[in-house]
């Protein structure tokens, strides 16, 4: 999992970048840590700056055999030249560091990149804390006990939060790889058929183009004075009981494509559609429509959270539920900003939004999700997947 169609000179000019941020922080460098571990979860750091991804899986460490197995590292010195770490051989034609070091036994490594870059008794920014284990970290410390680690997360993710010519090619295909596979599982759905059933549909769809799942969230029912809603959490599309005729269905589908995520959400009846189900799915359409409206440079992501909480409020729909935003940046993972009220970020072209709602009332869910960029003037919708199926 590359960004392969990224050249070499933007990821030395994004090294450049977050060296200079370090710097005039008073950081004498940088430690980026970034997950694989054959997952799409927490692998952006060290993907962005160096363009590596560890596919080997996440075991617990045998001392003296390997350490922080699944595991990647960037030393990025302020003044001076990174140093990649990996776990793991690499691709020299792909990577984009000079130095690149592999080693079974990955923390001492670490330790030995950070004197070598004369950063033994500095300050250094951590980034990618959620990516760091904590028996890695102690590890690090009592290798390292002149250095002085202080958090650093903001440098990269301001950076990720704006987005490049080439990032925005990449994420306007993902989101249309993504708007396929959602209508692939949408026309599968269909009564006898279980929810396992329809993701099966959607998994083949991106496997045939080197689509990566992230997650699925999706469930079927009935609503009305009896309501009966059909879910698991693991897997989210693990639910043994069909679809049936009569029931509403959604998905909120996420993935990747090349390292870019795509996250789009979708609502239908099953057979004839009733007024309550209709409801239920223009309420998160308009809600997320007014949020979308609401998007262009100058405005603040609360503004735009606002907006589509306010479309909510006026349809007598409640503005609670599992997830409390309107959405989020989308890159390499879920960026900034996130869309929620009150947030001051500043909106600027070339941010990658998706702006999303999932609604219920007595029973009847209605989900709906659109990806948009950010432009000088306004913006543009990337997903051109169909949105009303009643």
């Amino acid at each position: 999992m590359t960004a392969a169609d990224i050249p070499a000179a933007e990821f030395h000019d994004r090294q450049r970048r977050a060296a200079e941020s370090a710097r005039g922080q008073g950081l004498a460098g940088l430690l980026v840590c970034s997950r694989g571990g054959g997952t799409v979860d927490r692998y952006a750091n060290v993907l962005y700056l160096a363009n590596f991804y560890s596919s080997f899986p996440f075991i617990p460490d045998v001392k003296g055999n390997w350490s922080a197995r699944a595991h990647s590292f960037v030393v990025l010195p302020s003044d001076g030249d990174p140093v990649l770490v990996t776990d793991m051989p690499v691709k020299p034609d792909e990577v984009r560091v000079g130095d690149v070091r592999t080693a079974d036994e990955v923390v001492p490594e670490v330790a030995r990149a950070i004197r070598d870059r004369g950063l033994g008794n500095a300050t250094l920014g951590v980034a990618g804390a959620d990516a760091l284990p904590w028996s890695v970290f102690r590890g690090l410390q009592a290798m390292l006990p002149g250095v002085t680690f202080v958090p650093a997360d903001h440098v990269l993710d301001r950076l990720r939060m704006i987005k490049s010519l080439a990032e925005i090619a990449l994420l306007r295909r993902a989101a249309e790889l993504g708007g396929q596979a959602i209508e692939v599982m949408m026309a599968a759905a269909a009564p006898g058929k279980t929810q396992g059933e329809v993701m099966g549909e959607g998994l083949r769809a991106m496997a045939a183009h080197g689509v990566m799942l992230y997650n699925s969230f999706m469930g079927s029912g009935r609503g009305g004075n009896r309501p009966h809603i059909k879910y698991t959490d693991f897997p989210t599309f693990g639910s043994a009981e069909p679809i049936e005729d009569g029931e509403w269905f959604h998905v909120g589908l996420s993935g990747v494509y090349r390292g870019y995520y795509f996250d789009h959400s979708r609502s239908k009846p099953i057979g004839n559609p009733t007024a309550p189900q209709v409801e239920a799915f223009e309420a998160a359409i308009a809600s997320v429509q007014a949020a979308i409206a609401r998007i262009r440079p100058g405005a603040t992501a609360g503004e735009v959270a606002e907006a589509g909480f306010a479309k909510l409020v006026e349809l007598g729909f409640p503005t609670k539920s599992e997830f409390n935003g309107m959405g989020h940046g989308v890159g390499m993972g879920w960026d900034l900003p996130w869309l929620v009220p009150g947030d001051q970020t500043v909106i600027e072209p070339n941010m990658v939004l998706c702006v999303e709602r999932s609604v219920e009332k007595h029973g009847y869910v209605g989900d709906f999700e659109e990806t948009v960029l950010v432009t000088p003037r306004g913006h543009e919708l990337l997903t051109h997947t169909q949105i009303r199926r009643w």
